[in-house]
């Protein structure tokens, strides 16, 4: 299971998260959520890039909700 499963996968609230830092011109988050995808079966990903969303992302938007308008 571990070979076909990553144990990274790229969250909502962990791309809203680098969005907003990015837009204090902080991309450390950025650069860790690409190197996670870039390795994402690897087993020292960081804990903080691998757990399940966190209670104040429920439900905040961008981080738990996506609408589709066409």
């Amino acid at each position: 299971m571990n070979l076909v499963n990553p144990r990274f996968v790229l969250r909502n609230y962990l791309a809203q998260q680098a969005i907003d830092a990015a837009m204090c011109e902080d991309t450390g988050l950025i650069n860790k959520l690409m190197e996670a995808a870039r390795h994402p079966y690897d087993d020292n990903l960081p804990s903080e890039l691998i757990e399940k969303r966190p209670d104040w992302a429920i439900n905040k938007p961008g981080c738990s909700m996506l609408s589709c308008s066409s």
